[in-house]
């Protein structure tokens, strides 16, 4: 029996060294069977509730100058990943920045929208408090995932990272 090779590689990144290391692998994975990589970020309205400088209104406000800089952020960050990527050999690259629920779009929304054969999610990428919070959106995928699901735990050399360089 031959394994199918991946054809659309979806990777989550939020800005964490984790989500980078996720990424490098997804790289790598995306040359190895010459497939798509799909590079998406997703921007949560509870991030931004009440944030900016000039906010004149109560709290639940969200501030749409602020969401839009974000956005922009956001956008030169998946288009840096999106050179490297193609830098590195993948000849297709997609990127979004999408609004929504991370766990609910990584998991169903966008792998069905692009028909992803994989997701690849960086281990973990918020710290243990909002984790315990709101509970890891890795679990989450791997518990609803459409598709395959590959955690990333470790480098491009397969080697562990232990928490004191995770959180330099």
């Amino acid at each position: 029996m031959m394994a199918a090779d991946y054809k659309h590689i979806l990777v989550g990144v939020d800005g964490s060294r984790q989500a980078r290391r996720a990424l490098d692998k997804a790289i790598a994975v995306a040359v190895r069977n010459q497939a798509e990589l799909i590079i998406v970020t997703i921007m949560s309205g509870g991030d931004y509730v009440g944030l900016g400088s000039d906010t004149q209104v109560g709290f639940g406000y969200v501030d749409q100058q602020v969401m839009d800089e974000s956005r922009q952020e956001l956008e030169a960050t998946v288009d840096k990943y999106r050179q490297r990527a193609q830098k590195a050999g993948v000849e297709q690259v997609v990127t979004a920045v999408f609004y929504g629920h991370a766990k609910v779009d990584l998991a169903r929304t966008l792998p069905k929208e692009y028909q992803a054969d994989l997701i690849m999610l960086g281990a973990t990428g918020v710290n243990v408090v909002e984790r315990m919070l709101m509970g890891s959106t890795a679990s989450y995928v791997v518990a609803n995932a459409i598709c395959d699901v590959l955690i990333v735990r470790t480098d491009l050399h397969n080697q562990a990272q232990s928490l004191k360089k995770l959180t330099d």
